[in-house]
């Protein structure tokens, strides 16, 4: 025999970098052109040369390799093959190989394999939605790929599936066809090849297999993927996991083992996982299919026409009704369906959940509401949506269709805030420890088994991680809230100024019509009308005027009330989203991750070894009390319940300043038309009355009453006033805001200073100044006063 003789460090421009693995009868290693930075993966077998039968099977498994990849295989999810210039480079290859056989040369992945992104401390219970979509499609593509080819891979495995950076995705293409082989209708090959732990079980008791070994290899793959582990008692010996696995029935997709050598079966995924909801029950379906015992049944599904059946429904049918049964392949259609529904992601702060909804064109507002109190028991009435900064819209309305919340591969953030009106976060919310867990607290001093210490610290690991990803979502969806409500108020601007422009207005065209009649009454006396006729008309004249002078003071004092208001509030949603919780919290680490993967770490390295013992869960057990303390500290903490009463009595003024507004504005517009009306009748009056003068018609001029009355202004003081109710799902006991007091102690962005009034309040400057310019407006005001008089007049 002679050994495979070691490649010479460079070839031309050609550079031997470093050794990128190797598998069981071929290593791959990677080369750089120093001259043109080209860089290729190559391949060669190095196999022992010498006449025994195994070697002739690997030579030709080698070569079929390499035909399969330069002559047949081109899709985007399986390793290409490349050409290497100069051709020369090849052959000096060839010549330092002893066994002269093909050599490969293929594109370089450099993200390396899958087996490496499942070795990461962050991958202990599972990848984030975003990967596992990814990997579930890309696998989907090339394992169907090569069976329309008529080629079954047989060792599909996360070491065979490599990653490359292609702009700005990552793409997961399957590699080393090794034991590929074409079938076809009369040939099938009856060897056991592949990865035990993720090849199908027919491999190991069947003389025969076809190609849904490969549908069963894509089911383990896909449950690691999502939970961290593999599903089916993966620390057993082969012989242990064959009758394991014998004996579960076709909706089981899981066996797990307690310490006491006690097994369960599970037709779920472990909980302990990084997808959404409903992702979550669609795969659970679809792994049925992939992880089923019989490989006649593997991948498809009965059906009856057009409907599915299942094989309980089959044997319990005296008859079928409406024709024979028959299979349908689903794996690879069922797959590509669940991966291109459409889920809303969500987070509720009430309850501290992240929900999901499949949505389409079709669904509706009202659908999702349902959905939101069916899983949170909010009250359809009292549902709040606040959107993230990432979403095309500013707000959501009645006529909102949930398809335009949603946001393509935001799958791993929520799309949508849910909040309880009254009540951000509701008191004492109980964590969700898990099981494995909880079953440790309880007996602190009992040695885990291996496979049992591996699940109690990855479910501890996913606890306190998962704890700190709700607690850093709950801020940021209290930030939105904050913004969107800052952004309510400063919209609502315009209609403050307008009342104030209004008003004031309204109050400069009575001051000249007050002018007027004074100009008017001073001419009557000129022209020498008789002094009682002069004080009948002008004594009703100027007790109207005192009326509406009274109403209309009633308004200009409503709007400056309101302004206040205004002013007030605007400073309180500032303050609160400039709060110093609401600061960088996206790059803190309040729960100490970097300390827990440190003793995850630890704790793995102890299994790896078979070094464990009594105490080598009590490190990720003392990181899980420290996290639970955390928690009670942050949730009870008073600036973060204060933040929160701030944001509710905020959102409560806001509407009470706007009801107020509303009603103002309303009583606005018809003083107004009250007032030119008023203008136009004294105006006849009074040259009615002049016209005396030259005239012997000595008869009183006629004079309507106008019936000014101040009560019908709404009384801003009790609109706004009142805190003891509960309108609109709000808190009671909730604190009034005191006009002139105190703003807040929150602190503020501009550095924990206080918040200056020329830089908060409402308008550009001081409130004096904002007043002064307001009354910049009285003569065009009068003008479109006296315009109103005469378009009624006519």
């Amino acid at each position: 025999m002679m050994a495979q003789s070691e490649d010479p460090p460079f070839i031309g421009d050609w550079h031997r970098e470093k050794r990128l693995g190797s598998g069981g009868f071929g290593f791959v290693t990677l080369w750089k052109n120093h001259k043109t930075n080209e860089m290729v993966a190559i391949k060669k077998c190095h196999i022992l040369l010498d006449k025994s039968e195994m070697t002739d099977k690997n030579c030709e498994r080698w070569c079929n390799e390499v035909s399969l990849m330069m002559n047949k295989v081109r899709n985007e999810n399986i390793v290409r093959t490349v050409r290497v210039q100069p051709e020369t480079f090849l052959q000096e290859l060839i010549k330092h190989s002893t066994n002269k056989l093909p050599i490969l040369c293929m594109e370089y992945c450099e993200g390396g394999d899958l087996r490496r992104v499942l070795n990461r401390v962050s991958s202990c219970s599972g990848l984030k939605e975003l990967e596992v979509r990814e990997i579930l499609r890309s696998l989907r593509n090339a394992i169907s790929y090569l069976h329309n080819l008529r080629i079954t891979h047989r060792d599909i495995k996360p070491e065979n599936i490599v990653l490359k950076q292609m702009g700005d995705r990552m793409v997961y293409k399957l590699t080393d066809l090794g034991y590929a082989k074409a079938l076809d209708k009369q040939s099938l090959n009856a060897s056991l090849v592949g990865t035990v732990e993720y090849i199908a079980p027919d491999l190991i008791y069947c003389d025969r297999y076809n190609c849904s070994v490969d549908y069963w290899s894509m089911g383990i793959i896909a449950f690691e993927i999502i939970c961290g582990i593999r599903p089916f008692s993966p620390h057993s010996i082969v012989a242990k996991w064959m009758m394991l696995v014998q004996q579960k029935k076709s909706n089981h997709i899981a066996i797990t083992e307690d310490n006491r050598e006690n097994y369960t079966y599970h037709s779920e995924l472990f909980p302990e996982n990084h997808i959404s909801s409903v992702l979550k029950t669609y795969l659970e379906k679809w792994l049925t299919l992939a992880l089923e015992w019989n490989p006649k049944q593997r991948g498809h599904v009965f059906q009856i026409g057009d409907k599915e059946v299942t094989e309980q429904q089959l044997k319990s049918a005296k008859e079928p009704s409406n024709g024979q049964p028959v299979q349908v392949l689903k794996i690879f259609s069922m797959l590509d369906s669940i991966l291109s529904k459409k889920i809303l992601t969500m987070f509720c702060l009430y309850d501290f959940r992240f929900l999901s909804i499949e949505i389409d064109e079709t669904t509706v507002l009202e659908t999702l509401c349902s959905a939101i109190t069916s899983q949170t028991g909010i009250a359809r009435e009292a549902i709040e949506f606040v959107l993230p900064l990432d979403q095309k819209l500013d707000r959501v309305t009645a006529t909102t269709k949930p398809i335009d919340l949603y946001l393509d591969g935001f799958h791993d953030k929520p799309m949508l805030f849910i909040i309880k009106q009254g009540a951000i976060i509701q008191a004492d919310l109980k964590p969700q420890i898990p099981k494995s867990v909880t079953d440790v607290f309880q007996n602190i001093k009992v040695k885990l088994k291996p496979h049992m210490l591996r699940q109690f610290v990855s479910n501890a690991w996913y606890f306190v991680t998962n704890e700190q990803r709700i607690y850093g979502t709950a801020l940021d969806g209290i930030k939105n809230y904050g913004l969107m409500l800052n952004d309510q108020i400063v919209k609502g601007r315009d209609d403050v100024s307008k009342l104030n422009k209004v008003s004031y207005g309204i109050s400069g065209g009575l001051e000249y019509h007050k002018l007027s009649l004074i100009q008017a009454k001073e001419m009557a006396m000129v022209k020498q009308l008789p002094p009682g006729t002069i004080q009948q008309c002008f004594s009703v004249l100027e007790e109207r005027c005192t009326r509406m002078e009274a109403t209309i003071g009633k308004l200009a004092e409503v709007a400056d009330k309101i302004t206040t208001r205004y002013e007030s509030v605007l400073k309180r949603s500032r303050e609160a989203v400039a709060h110093q919780l609401l600061r960088g919290y996206d790059q803190q680490d309040p729960f100490n991750l970097k300390s827990l993967d440190n003793r995850y770490e630890i704790a793995r390295v102890q299994i790896l070894e078979k070094n464990t013992h009594e105490k080598s869960h009590i490190d990720m057990l003392q990181a899980v009390y420290e996290c639970l303390k955390k928690r009670d500290i942050l949730l009870r903490d008073y600036s973060f319940k204060e933040l929160q009463q701030q944001l509710i009595d905020i959102r409560r003024e806001m509407q009470e300043i706007r009801k107020a507004l509303d009603k103002a504005q309303e009583h606005a517009e018809k003083f107004k038309k009250d007032l030119a009306k008023m203008i136009v009748e004294h105006n006849n009056s009074v040259w009615s009355l002049l016209n005396q003068g030259s005239t012997s018609n000595t008869s009183n001029p006629t004079v309507s009453t106008y019936n000014g009355n101040a009560a019908i202004i709404p009384d801003i003081d009790r609109i706004m006033g009142s805190s003891s109710g509960t309108a609109n799902g709000d808190l009671p006991g909730a604190p009034k805001f005191v006009v002139g007091g105190t703003v807040t102690t929150l602190q503020n962005s501009l550095g924990g200073e206080p918040i200056s009034k020329s830089l908060l309040c409402y308008g550009e400057g001081p409130d004096v100044e904002s007043l002064l310019t307001a009354n910049q407006s009285l003569i065009m005001t009068t003008e479109d006063l006296l315009k109103d008089g005469f378009d009624w007049m006519k």
